[in-house]
């Protein structure tokens, strides 16, 4: 699943209007922005059904990751296997039975990596939060 982070007037789309990240990745951004001191006033919409992020909130959101990219390692990080493999037992325990939704969760929200800075670590992940921080610092924004 992925969502796509757009705003009303799209008739600018050349100037960062929209953005898109799968569900661990939106959850990762949301993650590090916690870690960075992020306090929404309002409720993150974790749902691609339209939910608003307000200006307010999206600007808090941009400088809380801002704020993480000189801890971001410059080198890519990559994921431990063990905790790969956790994460894929566990996605295919919840999808084996509909009582696991609870579990499928966890499992979306886990993070492969040793900590929440290398998700994003290397160039391509640091530019991918540059943009993100971008986009944000644009305003408020819907879910999709």
């Amino acid at each position: 699943m992925s969502f796509y982070l757009t705003r009303p007037d799209e008739s600018d789309s050349e100037n960062n209007n929209d953005f898109t990240a799968n569900i661990r990745t939106y959850s990762a951004l949301f993650k590090i922005a916690l870690v960075y001191g992020f306090e929404p006033k309002g409720d993150i919409p974790f749902s691609n059904d339209g939910g608003w992020v307000s200006d307010d909130d999206a600007l808090r959101w941009a400088k809380a990751i801002e704020s993480s990219l000189d801890d971001i390692p410059d080198q890519k990080a990559e994921p431990l296997p063990e905790k790969v493999e956790e994460i894929n037992s566990k996605m295919k325990a919840a999808f084996e039975s509909e009582e696991n939704l609870t579990m499928l969760r966890h499992a979306i929200q886990a993070n492969p990596h040793a900590s929440i800075l290398e998700v994003f670590s290397g160039k391509d992940g640091k530019d991918y939060l540059k943009e993100f921080i971008g986009f944000l610092k644009k305003g408020g924004f819907s879910t999709w």
